[in-house]
């Protein structure tokens, strides 16, 4: 179908979502400060304390959990960024797997979406252990 015969999201839909994306954008740019604040300051209360090996094995947990949080912000404020380049582009708003406009509530609910819903679905089952889609 043609783009211009497909139903495009309209100036209002198209602002909210910009908000939408804004918003995010700064919540995951707080959020990433915080966490690799996190994540660079030494774990310590001050004293000299000694640890036992389970204490040892639950900080390297956490830190691995903390690490692993920073690259989920990291990756969705990527996608986040790229939505709205999508955007200034005039490509935002179209599957990119199958050129069909994705729907505002979809937008709505996740205003990165590269994909629309029946293309997601498909992707996720291509990769079940979510790996992140190629660019």
């Amino acid at each position: 179908m043609d783009r211009m015969q497909a139903k495009a999201l309209d100036a209002a839909q198209l602002k909210d979502l910009k908000a939408r994306l804004d918003r995010r954008e700064q919540e995951l740019e707080e959020a990433i400060r915080a966490s690799r604040d996190a994540v660079t300051e030494p774990a310590s209360d001050g004293g000299t304390d000694v640890r036992d090996p389970v204490e040892d094995g639950d900080a390297r947990m956490m830190a691995s959990l903390d690490l692993a949080q920073l690259r989920r912000r990291e990756d969705e404020l990527l996608e986040v960024r790229r939505a709205r380049d999508r955007m200034h582009q005039g490509e935002y708003g179209w599957c990119e797997q199958c050129g069909e406009p994705i729907g505002f509530q979809r937008l709505q609910a996740r205003p990165e979406a590269r994909f629309c819903l029946r293309d997601e679905e498909a992707w996720e089952k291509a990769h079940p252990n979510g790996a992140p889609a190629q660019v």
